[in-house]
Protein backbone atom coordinates (compact mmCIF):
# COMPACT_ATOMS: atom_id res chain seq x y z
CA UNK A 1 0.00 0.00 0.00
CA UNK A 2 1.51 3.04 -0.93
CA UNK A 3 1.84 6.15 1.52
CA UNK A 4 -0.48 8.68 1.77
CA UNK A 5 1.40 12.05 0.40
CA UNK A 6 1.63 15.22 1.90
CA UNK A 7 2.22 18.70 0.87
CA UNK A 8 2.95 19.80 4.53
CA UNK A 9 4.81 17.81 7.74
CA UNK A 10 4.73 19.78 10.88
CA UNK A 11 6.91 17.15 13.16
CA UNK A 12 8.50 20.65 15.57
CA UNK A 13 9.60 19.70 19.05
CA UNK A 14 8.67 15.94 18.84
CA UNK A 15 11.40 14.33 20.37
CA UNK A 16 13.29 13.24 17.35
CA UNK A 17 16.67 11.78 17.85
CA UNK A 18 17.22 10.67 14.15
CA UNK A 19 15.65 11.98 11.05
CA UNK A 20 12.59 10.25 10.29
CA UNK A 21 13.04 8.39 7.52
CA UNK A 22 9.42 8.05 6.42
CA UNK A 23 9.51 11.66 5.85
CA UNK A 24 11.87 10.68 2.61
CA UNK A 25 8.65 8.84 0.11
CA UNK A 26 6.83 11.98 0.67
CA UNK A 27 7.68 12.87 -2.86
CA UNK A 28 5.16 15.65 -3.52
CA UNK A 29 5.84 17.41 -0.10
CA UNK A 30 6.67 21.44 -0.04
CA UNK A 31 6.42 22.40 3.39
CA UNK A 32 8.64 20.41 6.28
CA UNK A 33 8.91 21.85 9.94
CA UNK A 34 12.04 19.96 11.94
CA UNK A 35 12.22 22.28 14.13
CA UNK A 36 12.36 22.91 18.45
CA UNK A 37 9.71 25.16 18.29
CA UNK A 38 9.80 27.76 20.75
CA UNK A 39 6.92 29.53 20.52
CA UNK A 40 5.41 28.07 23.01
CA UNK A 41 6.79 27.74 27.14
CA UNK A 42 6.89 23.90 26.44
CA UNK A 43 8.79 23.90 23.18
CA UNK A 44 11.99 22.43 24.92
CA UNK A 45 10.55 19.25 26.52
CA UNK A 46 10.62 17.62 23.40
CA UNK A 47 13.56 18.73 21.73
CA UNK A 48 14.54 17.70 18.40
CA UNK A 49 18.24 17.09 18.76
CA UNK A 50 19.35 14.61 15.62
CA UNK A 51 22.51 15.58 14.36
CA UNK A 52 22.28 14.11 10.78
CA UNK A 53 20.71 14.51 7.41
CA UNK A 54 20.45 11.85 5.16
CA UNK A 55 21.75 11.76 1.51
CA UNK A 56 18.38 10.92 -0.13
CA UNK A 57 17.16 14.32 1.95
CA UNK A 58 16.92 14.87 -2.90
CA UNK A 59 14.01 12.91 -2.64
CA UNK A 60 12.13 16.03 -1.75
CA UNK A 61 12.10 17.73 -5.08
CA UNK A 62 9.26 19.72 -4.39
CA UNK A 63 10.43 21.26 -1.34
CA UNK A 64 9.87 25.06 -1.53
CA UNK A 65 10.42 25.55 2.70
CA UNK A 66 12.15 23.71 5.50
CA UNK A 67 13.27 24.37 9.37
CA UNK A 68 16.20 22.38 10.87
CA UNK A 69 16.03 25.98 13.92
CA UNK A 70 17.30 24.39 16.83
CA UNK A 71 18.54 21.19 15.83
CA UNK A 72 22.13 19.76 16.61
CA UNK A 73 22.90 19.41 12.69
CA UNK A 74 26.55 20.66 11.90
CA UNK A 75 26.61 19.85 8.44
CA UNK A 76 24.84 19.76 5.09
CA UNK A 77 24.71 16.25 2.91
CA UNK A 78 25.92 17.06 -0.43
CA UNK A 79 22.81 16.16 -2.03
CA UNK A 80 21.00 18.92 -0.18
CA UNK A 81 21.60 21.02 -3.24
CA UNK A 82 19.87 19.33 -5.17
CA UNK A 83 16.29 20.89 -3.61
CA UNK A 84 16.21 23.12 -6.51
CA UNK A 85 12.34 24.37 -5.71
CA UNK A 86 13.40 25.43 -1.78
CA UNK A 87 12.36 29.20 -0.88
CA UNK A 88 12.96 29.61 2.81
CA UNK A 89 15.61 27.88 4.66
CA UNK A 90 15.71 28.63 8.69
CA UNK A 91 19.25 26.62 9.96
CA UNK A 92 19.43 29.46 12.91
CA UNK A 93 20.30 27.75 15.96
CA UNK A 94 22.27 24.70 14.73
CA UNK A 95 25.68 23.59 15.36
CA UNK A 96 27.35 24.90 12.05
CA UNK A 97 30.70 26.23 11.80
CA UNK A 98 30.95 26.96 8.00
CA UNK A 99 28.28 28.70 5.58
CA UNK A 100 27.03 25.50 3.78
CA UNK A 101 28.42 25.98 0.64
CA UNK A 102 25.44 23.37 -0.62
CA UNK A 103 22.93 26.61 0.02
CA UNK A 104 24.86 28.46 -2.79
CA UNK A 105 23.20 26.42 -5.65
CA UNK A 106 19.78 27.51 -4.64
CA UNK A 107 18.60 29.85 -7.08
CA UNK A 108 14.99 30.23 -5.86
CA UNK A 109 16.12 30.53 -2.17
CA UNK A 110 14.49 34.03 -1.00
CA UNK A 111 14.47 33.71 3.13
CA UNK A 112 17.61 32.30 4.75
CA UNK A 113 18.38 32.07 8.44
CA UNK A 114 21.50 31.37 10.07
CA UNK A 115 21.72 33.18 13.07
CA UNK A 116 23.09 31.85 16.10
CA UNK A 117 25.54 29.67 14.96
CA UNK A 118 29.48 29.60 14.51
CA UNK A 119 29.85 31.07 11.37
CA UNK A 120 33.17 33.24 10.87
CA UNK A 121 33.01 33.58 7.13
CA UNK A 122 30.70 34.90 4.21
CA UNK A 123 31.57 33.15 0.88
CA UNK A 124 32.52 35.39 -1.89
CA UNK A 125 30.17 33.70 -4.70
CA UNK A 126 27.42 34.49 -2.24
CA UNK A 127 26.15 36.18 -5.06
CA UNK A 128 24.90 33.34 -6.41
CA UNK A 129 21.74 33.14 -4.51
CA UNK A 130 20.18 35.87 -7.14
CA UNK A 131 16.41 36.06 -5.80
CA UNK A 132 17.37 36.15 -2.05
CA UNK A 133 15.71 38.72 0.14
CA UNK A 134 16.04 38.41 3.38
CA UNK A 135 19.26 37.23 4.91
CA UNK A 136 19.63 36.25 8.93
CA UNK A 137 23.15 36.02 10.25
CA UNK A 138 22.90 37.48 13.75
CA UNK A 139 24.58 36.42 16.53
CA UNK A 140 27.92 34.56 14.56
CA UNK A 141 31.43 35.59 14.42
CA UNK A 142 31.66 37.25 11.15
CA UNK A 143 34.74 39.68 10.52
CA UNK A 144 34.51 40.96 7.20
CA UNK A 145 31.56 41.30 4.40
CA UNK A 146 32.00 40.33 1.33
CA UNK A 147 32.33 43.51 -1.23
CA UNK A 148 30.02 40.43 -3.78
CA UNK A 149 27.54 41.13 -1.26
CA UNK A 150 26.27 44.12 -3.59
CA UNK A 151 25.11 41.67 -6.35
CA UNK A 152 22.71 40.43 -4.12
CA UNK A 153 20.13 43.22 -5.80
CA UNK A 154 17.14 41.99 -4.63
CA UNK A 155 17.68 41.63 -0.88
CA UNK A 156 15.60 43.74 1.53
CA UNK A 157 16.79 42.28 4.81
CA UNK A 158 20.61 41.86 5.63
CA UNK A 159 21.32 41.63 9.35
CA UNK A 160 24.55 40.78 10.43
CA UNK A 161 23.83 42.39 14.62
CA UNK A 162 25.92 40.86 16.69
CA UNK A 163 28.76 39.94 15.02
CA UNK A 164 32.47 41.22 14.21
CA UNK A 165 31.86 43.24 11.59
CA UNK A 166 34.29 46.61 11.66
CA UNK A 167 33.60 48.12 7.81
CA UNK A 168 30.37 48.14 5.83
CA UNK A 169 31.69 47.44 2.21
CA UNK A 170 30.67 50.69 -0.10
CA UNK A 171 28.95 47.92 -2.64
CA UNK A 172 26.13 48.12 -0.08
CA UNK A 173 25.17 50.80 -2.30
CA UNK A 174 24.37 48.72 -4.95
CA UNK A 175 21.92 46.82 -3.39
CA UNK A 176 18.88 48.81 -4.76
CA UNK A 177 16.02 46.79 -2.73
CA UNK A 178 17.75 47.27 0.42
CA UNK A 179 15.36 48.11 3.07
CA UNK A 180 16.50 47.21 6.48
CA UNK A 181 20.20 47.26 7.60
CA UNK A 182 20.72 45.70 11.07
CA UNK A 183 24.75 46.05 11.94
CA UNK A 184 24.57 46.96 15.74
CA UNK A 185 25.19 45.20 19.40
CA UNK A 186 24.23 44.12 22.21
CA UNK A 187 27.60 42.94 23.21
CA UNK A 188 31.20 44.33 23.95
CA UNK A 189 33.63 43.48 21.07
CA UNK A 190 31.30 42.49 18.24
CA UNK A 191 30.47 44.55 16.21
CA UNK A 192 33.06 47.47 15.65
CA UNK A 193 32.06 49.82 12.68
CA UNK A 194 33.79 52.59 12.80
CA UNK A 195 32.13 54.85 9.60
CA UNK A 196 28.85 54.40 7.15
CA UNK A 197 30.20 54.62 3.84
CA UNK A 198 28.20 57.35 1.97
CA UNK A 199 27.31 55.36 -1.46
CA UNK A 200 24.49 54.43 1.68
CA UNK A 201 22.51 57.10 0.00
CA UNK A 202 22.27 55.30 -3.25
CA UNK A 203 19.40 53.10 -0.95
CA UNK A 204 15.87 55.02 -1.74
CA UNK A 205 14.06 51.93 -0.29
CA UNK A 206 16.06 52.00 2.84
CA UNK A 207 13.67 51.88 6.14
CA UNK A 208 15.50 51.31 9.00
CA UNK A 209 19.69 51.23 10.15
CA UNK A 210 20.38 49.93 13.28
CA UNK A 211 23.92 50.51 14.19
CA UNK A 212 24.40 50.73 17.75
CA UNK A 213 26.92 49.85 20.05
CA UNK A 214 29.68 50.52 17.28
CA UNK A 215 32.59 52.81 16.94
CA UNK A 216 30.71 55.73 14.74
CA UNK A 217 31.73 59.28 15.22
CA UNK A 218 29.91 61.08 12.18
CA UNK A 219 26.86 60.77 9.46
CA UNK A 220 27.92 60.82 5.68
CA UNK A 221 25.72 63.79 4.14
CA UNK A 222 25.04 61.46 1.66
CA UNK A 223 22.37 59.78 3.70
CA UNK A 224 19.89 62.45 2.86
CA UNK A 225 19.52 60.55 -0.51
CA UNK A 226 17.71 57.04 1.60
CA UNK A 227 14.42 59.05 1.15
CA UNK A 228 12.73 56.41 2.66
CA UNK A 229 14.39 56.50 5.70
CA UNK A 230 11.98 56.10 9.20
CA UNK A 231 13.95 54.75 11.82
CA UNK A 232 17.48 55.56 12.71
CA UNK A 233 19.06 53.76 15.60
CA UNK A 234 22.83 54.89 16.62
CA UNK A 235 23.25 54.45 20.02
CA UNK A 236 25.84 53.70 22.17
CA UNK A 237 28.32 55.24 19.36
CA UNK A 238 31.23 57.90 19.74
CA UNK A 239 29.06 61.11 18.18
CA UNK A 240 29.76 64.31 19.63
CA UNK A 241 26.89 66.19 18.50
CA UNK A 242 23.36 65.58 16.30
CA UNK A 243 23.62 66.63 12.90
CA UNK A 244 21.27 69.39 12.08
CA UNK A 245 20.72 68.77 8.47
CA UNK A 246 19.08 65.59 9.56
CA UNK A 247 15.90 68.07 10.27
CA UNK A 248 15.55 67.82 5.91
CA UNK A 249 14.45 63.83 6.30
CA UNK A 250 11.38 62.46 7.05
CA UNK A 251 12.32 60.54 10.25
CA UNK A 252 9.78 58.89 12.75
CA UNK A 253 12.58 57.35 15.11
CA UNK A 254 15.93 58.58 16.19
CA UNK A 255 17.89 56.74 18.63
CA UNK A 256 21.09 59.19 19.72
CA UNK A 257 21.11 57.58 23.50
CA UNK A 258 24.45 57.16 25.20
CA UNK A 259 26.90 58.96 22.61
CA UNK A 260 29.15 62.14 23.56
CA UNK A 261 26.79 64.42 22.89
CA UNK A 262 26.64 67.29 25.83
CA UNK A 263 24.07 69.64 24.10
CA UNK A 264 21.76 70.24 21.39
CA UNK A 265 21.80 71.76 18.25
CA UNK A 266 20.96 75.38 18.06
CA UNK A 267 17.86 74.21 15.46
CA UNK A 268 16.43 71.81 18.04
CA UNK A 269 12.97 71.98 17.33
CA UNK A 270 13.01 69.87 14.37
CA UNK A 271 13.62 67.12 16.97
CA UNK A 272 10.23 67.68 18.26
CA UNK A 273 8.54 66.30 15.08
CA UNK A 274 10.10 63.28 15.55
CA UNK A 275 7.23 60.42 16.78
CA UNK A 276 10.06 58.60 18.81
CA UNK A 277 13.29 60.06 19.55
CA UNK A 278 15.45 58.48 22.42
CA UNK A 279 18.38 60.75 23.78
CA UNK A 280 20.13 61.06 27.04
CA UNK A 281 18.51 62.46 30.15
CA UNK A 282 20.67 65.79 30.34
CA UNK A 283 19.79 66.02 26.37
CA UNK A 284 15.64 65.48 27.48
CA UNK A 285 15.96 68.11 30.39
CA UNK A 286 17.59 70.56 28.25
CA UNK A 287 15.03 70.87 25.90
CA UNK A 288 12.33 70.87 28.75
CA UNK A 289 14.38 74.11 29.66
CA UNK A 290 14.52 75.64 26.59
CA UNK A 291 10.82 74.75 25.92
CA UNK A 292 9.58 76.32 29.33
CA UNK A 293 11.92 79.95 28.21
CA UNK A 294 10.62 79.63 24.94
CA UNK A 295 7.22 80.03 26.10
CA UNK A 296 8.04 82.49 29.09
CA UNK A 297 9.52 84.75 26.14
CA UNK A 298 6.48 84.76 24.38
CA UNK A 299 4.09 85.35 27.13
CA UNK A 300 6.57 88.44 28.20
Amino acid sequence: MKPELKKEINLASKNLKKFPDSILVQTELEKLDLSTYTGHWDSWIDPNEFSEIPNSISNLKHLKWLSLSKTKISCLPDSFSELKELEYLDLSSTQLREFPKQILTLKKLEYLDLSYCQIKTLPKDIFQLVNLKFLKLWGNEIKEIPSTIGELKKLELLDLYNNKITQIPKEIGEMSNLKEIMMGSQQFERNQITEIPKQIGQLKKLRKIHLGNNKISSLPTEIKGCKSLQELTLWENEFTEIPSWLSEMKLDDLNFFHNKIKSLPDDYKWLKRIRTLTLDFHLDEEMKLKEKKSKWMFWK
